[in-house]
């Protein structure tokens, strides 16, 4: 029996999605994002083929990295990040459409899968990605991954392009590299918000030029807070 909604509950959707809506069927595009949104929540990959942000703010794509770190009694959880930026997608798209555009995004991110077998590879922007390594990805941020990556992904990107009779743009990438140490985080839903938000930070950083090579954060969750007394 199919299910229908009522006028309140379309209004709802259609405030949550309003990019959504199409003119053929505006209700059903924007149910489908909704349900495409929870998908990728529950650590289901997006069109790119990499985990969507909220999966790691606010989905469970590290919590079974935390069980493993807080069973072995180590000091504290460690993260490692490679953010990957590639400049210039708005001109790709005007140049070759957005379906190119499209291509080019899930080449990024299946390079990245293929050179960090062991990581979990997040887009946490639409043309952002980072390559997350926890304890169990064996392999620790390296300051040469600077020099090796940029023109790794350039050829990923360079094959999904079309000749067009122009020389092809050359691929640019800014590349961010960051270790986070978290001390006694008490819950793994703590850990992705906290690990997102020093991605982003490294990665405003590394753009700025206040900061280059290898990043490295120290966060203690059970550090003393100061209070204030009036």
């Amino acid at each position: 029996m199919p299910i229908t909604l009522s006028d309140a509950q379309e209004q709802l959707l259609h405030r949550l999605f309003p990019w959504a809506r199409s003119r053929q069927d505006p209700t059903g595009t924007a149910l489908q994002a909704l349900f495409d949104s929870e998908q990728w929540r529950r650590c289901v990959p997006d069109p790119t083929g990499a985990f969507h942000r909220t999966a790691l703010m606010e989905g469970p794509l590290l919590a079974q990295e935390y069980d493993l770190t807080t069973h072995a009694h180590w000091d504290a959880w460690e993260l490692g990040a490679v953010v990957v930026d590639l400049r210039g997608t708005i001109l790709l798209n005007q140049r070759y459409g957005f379906r190119t555009g499209d291509r080019v995004l899930r080449a990024v991110a299946e390079a990245l899968k293929a050179r960090f077998s062991g990581g979990k590879v997040v887009r946490i922007h639409d043309d952002a990605f980072a390559a997350l390594l926890p304890p169990s990805a064996e392999e620790q941020v390296q300051a040469g991954l600077a020099e090796e990556l940029p023109p790794r992904l350039a050829r990923a990107v360079l094959d999904v392009l079309p000749e067009d009779g122009d020389p092809r743009p050359a691929p640019a990438f800014t590349v961010s590299l960051l270790r986070l140490k978290l001390k006694a985080p008490s819950h793994w839903q703590v850990i992705g918000p906290l690990a997102w938000a020093e991605c982003e930070r490294a990665h405003v950083l590394q753009r700025s030029g206040s900061a280059s090579g290898v990043q490295e954060r120290l966060l203690d969750l059970a550090g003393p807070v100061p209070l204030s007394h009036r």
